[in-house]
This record gives structure tokens, sequence and C-alpha cells, in this order.
């Protein structure tokens, strides 16, 4: 093979290989980005304490990215906010293809006083359940 033809066809082959960093250090910090969200159920668990979660079923934009997500505490009208996004590293090579996940999240309620729950997620309610405090 001529040096020329090796060099694309290694070339061709990094970039099917899926995430993989370039050899250049990172020069931004990861990205934030959108998930695609199919299903979000609230999970109540017969226990002591009773435990709550959030299951989330969906995609992320590519392999490269990663599920995030922050828990606020319940506010004044006993609302809890989810939020839910996804991160990369921007120098990665990454195949552009949506990623399957399926994600449990768990939403602390040590030390909330009994009452009605409404569970938000990225803005959209996705349900209520009564806690026993």
């Amino acid at each position: 093979m001529k040096p020329t033809l090796i060099l694309l066809v290694l070339s061709v082959a990094a970039s099917l290989v899926g995430c993989t960093a370039s050899n250049a250090a990172p020069t931004k910090e990861p990205q934030g980005g959108a998930i695609y969200i199919d299903s979000a159920d609230l999970l109540i668990m017969e226990s002591y304490p009773v435990q709550i979660s959030l299951h989330i079923v969906g995609n992320l934009p590519t392999p490269c990215h990663e599920f995030q997500f922050s828990v606020s505490q319940p506010d004044a009208k006993n609302r809890i906010y989810v939020a839910a996004w996804s991160e990369s590293d921007p120098t990665a090579i990454c195949a552009q293809v949506l990623q399957f996940f399926e994600e449990n999240v768990g939403i602390p309620m040590a030390g909330v006083a009994d009452g009605t729950y409404s569970v938000w997620l990225n803005g959209e309610l996705v349900g209520e359940f009564n806690y026993p405090g």
C-alpha cells in the first residue's frame, strides 16, 4: 500500500471506533448537552423508611455523552425538581448515533415532613406521591 492510502485507512478506522479522545490535551471543560427522554416513572419502594426514585429511559446524543443529574430539596409547595442532562469531552471523536440509557435517580427524603410531593423532570411534571416522614 502507498503511505497516503494507509493514512486514509487509519483515519477512517479511528472515526469508526466510537469515543476516542484525540492526542491533544483537552482545552475545554466538558460540554453539557440534551438528553432525549422516552419515559419517566416514579418508583416507590415499600420499605422503611420509604424510598423514592425516578426511573428515566431515553437516549443520549452520542455514545461519548454521559448522563448527569441533580435533585433539589422540596420547596415550599413540596415540589422536587430533577434536572437531567448529558456531558461530553469536546475534544473526543465520537460516532454520531444516539446512545440508549436507563437510569434510576434516587430522591432523598431524609428529614422531610409528611405530605404530598410532586416530582418534576426538566420542567415537566412526572407524578405525585404521599410521603410518611
